[in-house]
């Protein structure tokens, strides 16, 4: 048989054996050959021709295209902090700390008007010109300015009980995220609104300002991992 004979039949033999491979993994097989064929490698790098050539390497799992530990493709995603935050902040942790500060709050108030009637009860309807004028005047502009410091100091109580909670709520989200993050193997998480979102403004600042928050102005529903994060924080 000569040469050119003998190529012919070993090549059709190799594309019989190329077929059956192929039926057989048709039938629930596993097909190597088809694998290998869809599989471009292995490999250490890939050199991309062109004006300025462009070396494609793995970098870590990511990417690279050079030298530079910034020069790789970074996966990203998206959180609507808002959303999470406020649900945060409805949960019984946080609830039962502000209705215990009101509470509080609102028993030193009943104490003060308890104070206030005791005096117009013990001077009654009084006038300028009654001798015990000036000591119910004093005693009541004493229990209002007391009342005054009273209030400020609510007031201040409140809102630092507020930023206490915002910041608290703010490291539950990040320590989701940053699992979630992790399941996805992702790099890059944003904080953004939906475009979709209402503004529910009054004015003009208050629209330019969340313009200026929705970060994102297009971009695919797969980078919003908002209801990953809630799940994780077990919200729902």
């Amino acid at each position: 048989m000569r040469t050119t004979d003998r190529l012919l039949v070993l090549t059709a033999i190799v594309v019989a054996c190329l077929a059956l491979l192929r039926v057989g993994g048709s039938s629930g097989v596993a097909d190597p050959v088809g694998h290998w064929l869809e599989t471009l490698g292995p490999a250490e790098s890939l050199e991309l021709t062109g004006t300025d050539p462009l070396l494609v390497r793995n970098a870590d799992g990511r990417i690279g295209w050079g030298e530079e530990p910034t020069s790789r493709a970074w996966s990203i995603g998206s959180v609507h902090i808002d959303d999470v935050i406020k649900k945060l902040l409805q949960t019984e942790d946080y609830l039962g700390e502000r209705e215990e500060l009101q509470t509080e709050l609102k028993e030193i108030e009943a104490e003060f008007n308890e104070r206030a009637q005791e005096i117009q009860g013990e001077y009654g309807e009084i006038g300028e010109d009654d001798p015990q004028f000036p000591e119910a005047q004093g005693r009541m502009q004493a229990l209002m300015q007391e009342y005054q410091q009273f209030t400020q100091l609510s007031r201040g109580r409140i809102t630092k009980l507020e930023a206490e909670q915002l910041e608290r709520s703010y490291r539950e989200l990040i320590e989701a995220t940053e699992i979630v993050a992790d399941q996805r193997s992702i790099d890059f998480v944003f904080r953004f609104i939906p475009t979709a979102e209402v503004f529910g403004t009054q004015n003009a600042e208050q629209a330019m300002l969340q313009i200026q928050l929705r970060t994102f102005l297009k971009y695919p529903e797969a980078v919003d991992i908002t209801g990953q994060v809630i799940e994780e924080l077990d919200l729902e």
